[in-house]
């Protein structure tokens, strides 16, 4: 992954951190720097980071650990990565449920069916049978579709099952059944607001950084980690 100092200026790094990368990149005579060899750089400066770190008098932006840290986090950055343009766009697409797909559309069709599935089991669960009391007691259910009080009053008592208990619910109560029909619809609402917001990504990688082995130190995470991991970025709309 290529760096500069813009890149690191937009990446919002701190102004201590900025004055010493600053200093680096000048000492170098370079306008760009590799991001693993940068970083490999750094960790040799180690004892130098830690009195300029002590020195920004930032809470948080005070140790060389924590500059560190917050360099290596730039490789799962996807606006890092996506800077210079140069990143790899995959076609894998992982949908908020964590599923994998080949394709976007596949992606959107998952999506599809599993809010429609969700809808499915909403209808199920709302189902209100009004009933009507005939001569000895007699009774009649209706499945009813309760779009209103109006609709409701007509009938003398409602039964729905109550997936709580896994029993049905009876009541005489026309406030109950109105209260229990508004209470499913706000079940309906948050499934459409969970829909909409439930996104669909996409996997990018790093192009132009082929895996590296880091040094083994807590801060980078052990000598198994390595540069060029996949990301994901929101895919656009199809």
């Amino acid at each position: 992954m290529k760096t500069t100092l813009q890149f690191f200026k937009d990446m919002g790094v701190c102004d201590g951190a900025y004055a010493v990368l600053e200093r680096v990149f000048h000492s170098a005579g370079v306008t760009s720097f590799d991001y693993a060899t940068g970083y490999e750089l750094m960790l040799g400066m180690m004892d130098e980071l830690e009195i300029d770190a002590a020195q920004s008098g930032v809470p948080g932006h005070d140790t060389a650990q924590g500059w560190l840290k917050w360099c290596y986090d730039l490789r799962t950055r996807p606006e890092a990565i996506m800077y210079f343009g140069d990143h790899i766009e995959e076609n894998v697409f992982r949908t908020a449920d964590g599923h994998l797909h080949e394709t976007q559309a596949a992606a959107q069709d998952h999506r599809r069916r599993s809010f429609a599935e969700q809808r499915r089991d909403h209808a199920a669960a709302r189902v209100i049978n009004g009933v009507r009391l005939g001569p000895e007691g007699a009774e009649t259910w209706e499945v009813v579709d309760p779009t209103g009080t109006a609709v409701l009053a007509g009938y003398d008592a409602f039964i729905w099952h109550d997936s709580t208990t896994g029993l049905n619910h009876r009541t005489n109560s026309l406030d109950e059944a109105v209260a229990f029909n508004a209470a499913q619809a706000q079940i309906l609402d948050a499934i459409d607001a969970a829909e909409a917001a439930a996104r669909i990504e996409r996997k990018i990688s790093d192009e132009r950084q082929p895996s590296w082995p880091v040094p083994t130190t807590t801060l980078a995470g052990g000598s198994g980690r390595k540069t060029g991991m996949p990301v994901w970025r929101a895919a656009p709309p199809a």
